[in-house]
């Protein structure tokens, strides 16, 4: 996290390690493609979602992310496994 005192991120550090947990296995490095991809999905679908169940705060006029959820939505975040982007 870019100030993990405030638990904020900003957003283009958020698609980068999102990008780096999806990217291709075979692949030494992430497309340009792959990562539009990741920004688009993540400003237009993810983002809204996690803020709309108030597990984070995201700014779009500063690009900062802040988790907003406590204990249990921790707990469960860290569950959930990398998705196979093949399937």
């Amino acid at each position: 996290m870019d100030n993990a005192s405030e638990g904020t991120l900003a957003y283009d550090a958020l698609v980068d390690h999102v990008t780096d947990r999806v990217r291709d296995e075979d692949a030494d490095r992430v497309s340009d493609e792959q990562r539009q991809r990741v920004r688009i999905a993540l400003r237009h679908t993810h983002l809204p979602k996690l803020e709309e169940a108030r597990i984070i705060d995201y700014e779009a006029e500063t690009g900062r992310v802040r988790f907003v959820g406590g204990k249990l939505e921790r707990d469960l975040l860290t569950l959930v496994k990398p998705y196979d982007i093949h399937e």
